[in-house]
């Protein structure tokens, strides 16, 4: 007859059954019939509440009701293999509820034997890891994912040791991670950093918040770097700091473009020298001062130097101009004065002359141009240089740098019909250039009222041959003696005077009836117009260009408007205000003369450009000039980085041509493929070529 269990003993066993009740793990209890499968012969309530199965359903059923098609079947096998040795097996696997959804457990069966030490059950207990589980997947794919940044990571403690940098930090600086932890992130640093730079670094990260700035870095195999970099503190659960993440940012290229444009923007490419842009912001930092009325500005003009350019060659005259800058630049008061290239055959200075009499200031002038006629040399001998100068004192005859620059020119016209040599000062009254100018002023004003002014168009050309668009060329071929006059004369008095107003909105309601006309003719040919800087101070010349256009009808993308470089010094909020209500009305603007003096990157992006011009002197004696060559690429790669448009100026030769096209430059414009012609001429030779191709 059985035994039956004391009432103590019932009463502890309700007691023990309560208790695994209780617990949060999993347990299972299984027989040991390895033959057709251990069954369940007890659950604690934690399963049920898990899985979703009763009591009464999962007692005598198979371990594997839990199982399902993402169980390791690998994991199985040696949990298997375990129970048939009858030891402990630790295994973490995939199991089911009875709803299908799956959960991941870490499960530990250990055998159980009686106190004859026989084999009598299998206990299983598993612990529910699923959110572990997500957590260490979350975590493999963030891993995963900084690793396969660009970027550079690295986390530092709190110590500011390196714990952890990604694969891009591996790749930017050519350490290995074993290289660097435990290191210090500034061990890469190209120069020691100020102390008071490192101070506001940490007391930045010391107040929580996060530091933004650029770091000059010195990869493993010496090469300068930048880079650009955020470090912020990382908090715990209890929201102390325990280490320091920095993202940073390769920048070296674009600091490299940076310097470029910068070098554009203030020195001259062909001499060397600081150019207009530098000489105009001298001279006005000058005139603010209070010594403003010890200084002159003086221009030089090279007598017969275009000659010389005929004769030997524009490699030739370039290299003179760079001889005479250094020449000039030896006898400079350093750092009081300046010299700069400002003009093809002028170089500008800012002299100080203190309180020296106007004769001595001319006798230095002339040591000056003496130094420039010292013989150079040339393929077929020697050349002596004569140059002339005019002066204009700073306060006293100008109180900006174009009043200034006026005066100079107007004294160093002077200078050159007195001959050779020559050094002359602004004089109040009017030369012969003055009156000269005067007449074209009254004149153009009547011949603007009279519509007496026309435009004639010249082909922009793309890789293919075909006429992609064309830039508008205002003519004055009736002037004041009957004859024409060239836009280098008539514009100048026209910005001068204030009429470039009224010609600007004259050649552009021409354009746009030229526009209508290659519209009528379904012809998509773009025309660019020519706008002076000083016109995007008026709001109202905006309005009557807004108000042309739309009464013309015409698509306001097929109008470019042609910009100089001057305008980049002006960063009044009228310009950029100017600029930004025609790009939202649909007009795009082209830089003109690029690299000749002004570029700014910054700018570059604020103006909307749609277009960049090459200026005719980066492409004359292309390719044989490898200076120019080098300008020509850099200005492709610089455009093609800031998604615009190239035009090349000044194509005059096939080499030239066959240069651009090869190294990408978009459009072609020159004598060699079109010369400008009257508007109304070119409009019938496109509308009859198109004729031709239907």
């Amino acid at each position: 007859m059985p035994l039956t269990p004391s009432e103590a003993d019932a009463e502890h066993l309700l007691f023990m059954q309560a208790s695994l009740d209780h617990l949060s793990d999993l347990v299972i209890v299984t027989d040991t019939d390895l033959d057709a499968g251990p069954s369940i012969v007890y659950v604690n309530q934690a399963v049920v509440n898990r899985t979703g199965y009763s009591r009464e359903y999962l007692l005598g059923k198979s371990p594997r009701t839990f199982q399902g098609p993402k169980t390791d079947p690998k994991a199985r096998k040696r949990i298997s293999e375990a129970l048939h040795q009858q030891r402990e097996v630790r295994e973490e696997l995939i199991n089911y509820t009875r709803a299908g959804e799956p959960y991941w457990v870490e499960v530990c069966i250990r055998p159980l034997r009686d106190a004859q030490g026989q084999h009598t059950h299998f206990v299983s207990t598993q612990r529910d890891i699923t959110e572990r589980k997500k957590i260490e997947s979350d975590l493999m794919l963030f891993r995963h994912a900084i690793d396969q940044s660009p970027s550079s990571v690295i986390i530092t403690n709190v110590a500011g040791e390196i714990t952890y940098v990604n694969g891009g930090f591996e790749a930017n600086s050519g350490y290995s991670s074993e290289e660097v932890l435990g290191l210090r992130p500034g061990f890469r640093a190209w120069a020691p950093r100020p102390d008071a730079e490192k101070r506001a670094f940490w007391s930045t990260l010391e107040r929580g918040e996060s530091w933004r700035g650029e770091f000059v870095n010195r990869r493993k195999d010496g090469q300068r770097m930048v880079k650009r970099a955020v470090v912020s503190p990382v908090r715990n659960k209890q929201g102390v700091v325990s280490h320091y993440l920095s993202v940073e940012q390769d920048v070296t290229a674009e600091k490299e473009a940076q310097q470029r444009l910068q070098h554009l923007a203030y020195h001259d490419p062909l001499s060397g020298l600081p150019n207009r842009r530098l000489l105009e912001e001298q001279v006005a930092e000058c005139l603010e001062s209070e010594v403003a009325s010890s200084y002159g500005l003086v221009l030089f003009g090279l007598d017969q130097f275009g000659r010389i350019n005929e004769a030997y060659g524009h490699d030739f005259g370039d290299r003179l101009l760079n001889q005479i800058g250094k020449r000039l630049s030896r006898l400079l008061n350093q750092p009081m004065e300046l010299l700069a290239h400002v003009g093809w055959d002028e170089f500008g200075l800012l002299l100080f002359m203190g309180d020296q009499s106007e004769a001595q200031t001319r006798a230095r002038l002339h040591v000056l141009c003496t130094e420039l006629a010292d013989s150079v040399r040339s393929s077929s001998g020697s050349l002596a240089l004569t140059a002339c100068a005019g002066v204009a004192q700073l306060k006293e005859q100008g109180d900006s740098f174009e009043a200034l620059r006026r005066h100079a020119d107007l004294a160093l016209c002077r200078a050159r019909e007195a001959g050779t040599g020559q050094v002359e000062f602004y004089q109040a009254e009017l030369g012969i250039n003055a009156r000269r100018q005067l007449e074209l002023e009254e004149a153009l004003r009547h011949a603007i009222l009279r519509d007496e002014l026309s435009i004639a168009v010249q082909s922009q050309f793309c890789g293919d041959g075909t006429v992609c668009s064309a830039e508008v060329l205002v003519r004055w071929l009736n002037g004041p003696e009957g004859k024409p006059v060239s836009p280098g004369e008539f514009i100048p008095v026209a910005e001068a005077s204030g009429l470039i107003k009224p010609l600007t909105l004259l050649v552009l309601n021409q354009s746009l009836q030229a526009l209508k006309q290659l519209e009528a003719a379904n012809l998509s040919i773009p025309l660019s117009v020519n706008f002076s800087s000083a016109l995007f101070h008026d709001a109202a010349f905006v309005d009557g260009v807004i108000e042309l256009i739309g009464e013309s009808q015409v698509d306001p993308g097929r109008l470019m408007i042609e910009i100089t470089e001057s305008l980049f010094l002006d960063t009044s909020d009228e310009v950029q205000e100017s600029i930004d209500r025609l790009s939202f009305f649909g007009i795009k603007f082209s830089l003109d003369d690029f690299g000749t003096g002004y570029s700014n990157l910054a700018y570059l992006k604020k103006l909307h450009l749609s277009e960049l011009k090459i200026d005719r002197r980066f492409v004359e004696n292309l390719p044989g000039d490898e200076d120019n060559r080098t300008i020509v690429r850099s200005i492709l790669s610089i455009a093609r980085q800031l998604k615009l448009r190239v035009v090349a100026e000044g194509v005059e030769d096939v080499a030239q041509a066959d240069f651009l096209a090869a190294h990408g430059c978009d459009l072609l414009q020159g004598f060699l493929l079109h010369k400008p012609e009257p508007a109304q001429s070119w409009l019938q030779g496109q509308i009859t070529k198109k004729m031709k191709k239907v």
